[in-house]
């Protein structure tokens, strides 16, 4: 029997130690001493105890005493590390775990030099009764806290108290010698010993494949966070190109625009006050976001950027233009849209900004009904963003002063745009323009040009 014992023995410490390897990458190494790494430091003082029981009874059979000690220390760990997912563990019990085992140590001691077998047995099976029923207990919490364990490991659990009861249920009942030790247990008790801690390995077992799920999920978390904050940054390293990039198109347009900077001041806002109250009225819902119509606003000042293109004997005549150079002058719909797609693919990013600003350059004298250009588009296939500019930009340059002509009144201005709505205009933009028409008044008021 004492060799079967010490096979038994040394075969459970081979497994144990193998899954001690096997899980130490679940574990920070530093912390094995904290309550996050108890499972682990319960795995190796169990690992220890059976490799202490193996060669006991060839060395010394008083090391049967620090080997029950770090078994039942395994245990006292496992149950603090099942309450440490549910709540924190203070000094004062750590200490207490630590006095539990220094007690047993002793008490196991004095039965080592003055007790019987029974005795010791029923020792150390009472206190891995109580440390398992503390388990089930802590376990029990975890699921009041919605916190999921294997099933499997509680079975295990189950199964560890059941085979510990009636193991002490033979000695009681059996009639075993005082003097003989472990290794001399008899056949029927030494085989309930042996199921039941090969429960306590595929405890571990159990509890190991835990870990590895809960550690895979905890890192595909993480690898999900650090791909968001990657996001994130690229989305403000874009923004931040984006914002640049509009700057200086917009200082280039400002530097070759015949207008003054007040102008696009007037403008952004016309456009803004038209998007929002089309919005408002239940029209174009689902292109006018909060978004939309921020992209809105910061695109509107690029209108007129393909204006950089045209000479400045005609984009600074002071004077009407003749027929030819009205159509050099048209041309910087065109331009406008090929600089600002040269921008889009040198960001190397799909721009919203960008491709707001694009229509409003290209289709802003477009018509409504067709007679616009520069590619006499009809209706809503001209991009809603340019429709709107379009009647913004005319307000403005109907109630501007030019070289070539006087500013108009704020009420011939609305009555010329009343006069082309569906000609020129998009009917329903011209109602949101009568319904903002005293918000356009005062826009071009405080950003008139002095």
């Amino acid at each position: 029997m004492q060799y079967a014992n010490e096979l038994y023995f040394a075969i459970v410490a081979t497994i144990l130690w193998g899954i001690v390897i096997g899980g130490k990458s679940l574990v920070d190494q530093s912390k094995v001493f904290q309550p996050e790494g108890y499972w682990f430091l319960a795995l190796i003082l169990t690992a220890c105890s059976f490799t202490i029981f193996a060669i006991a009874s060839i060395l010394f059979i008083g090391l049967l005493n620090p080997a029950n000690t770090l078994f039942v220390g395994g245990y006292l760990y496992l149950g603090a590390y099942y309450r440490s997912l549910h709540q924190p563990l203070t000094k004062q019990f750590n200490k207490f775990i630590l006095l539990a085992i220094v007690l047993f140590a002793v008490v196991y001691q004095y039965l080592m030099q003055f007790g019987t077998f029974t005795q010791r047995v029923g020792l150390i099976g009472a206190v891995i009764s109580l440390c398992l029923l503390w388990q089930l207990v802590e376990l029990r919490q975890l699921q009041k806290h919605q916190i999921r364990m294997p099933i499997f490991l509680i079975f295990t659990i189950m199964a560890e108290l059941s085979l510990t009861a009636f193991r002490l249920i033979i000695l009681i009942y059996s009639d075993t010698p005082s003097n003989i030790n472990l290794y001399q247990e008899a056949f029927l008790s030494s085989v309930v010993r042996w199921f039941w801690t090969a429960f306590t390995v595929l405890s571990f077992i159990a509890l190991v494949g835990y870990k590895i799920e809960r550690v895979s999920a905890e890192s595909q978390k993480n690898n999900i966070q650090n791909h968001l904050m990657k996001l994130e940054l690229a989305n403000k390293k874009a923004e931040q190109s984006e914002l640049q990039l509009l700057a200086s198109l917009n200082a280039l347009a400002k530097a070759r625009d015949n207008e003054t900077g007040n102008h696009i001041i007037r403008t952004q806002n016309y456009v803004k006050i038209l998007a929002l109250r089309l919005r408002n009225d239940g029209y174009y819902t689902e292109s006018l976001s909060d978004q939309s119509v921020d992209l809105l606003f910061k695109a509107a000042p690029l209108h007129d950027l393909g204006k950089i293109g045209i000479p400045d004997k005609i984009l600074l005549k002071n004077g009407p233009l003749t027929d030819e150079e009205w159509i050099i002058m048209k041309t910087h719909t065109l331009i406008g849209e090929s600089v600002l797609n040269t921008s889009g693919v040198e960001l190397d990013f799909n721009s919203d900004l960008i491709a707001k600003a694009i229509k409003i350059a290209g289709g802003h004298h477009e018509k409504w009904d067709g007679t616009g250009y520069p590619r006499g588009l009809e209706g809503v296939a001209i991009p809603l963003e340019a429709r709107i500019m379009s009647l913004a930009d005319m307000y403005d340059a109907l109630v501007s002063e030019r070289v070539y002509k006087k500013a108009w009144t704020h009420e011939q201005a609305v009555q010329e745009i009343i006069s082309k709505r569906g000609a020129n205009f998009d009917p329903w933009i011209v109602d949101a323009f009568i319904a903002e028409q005293d918000s356009f008044r005062e826009i071009a008021y405080l950003h008139r040009d002095i």
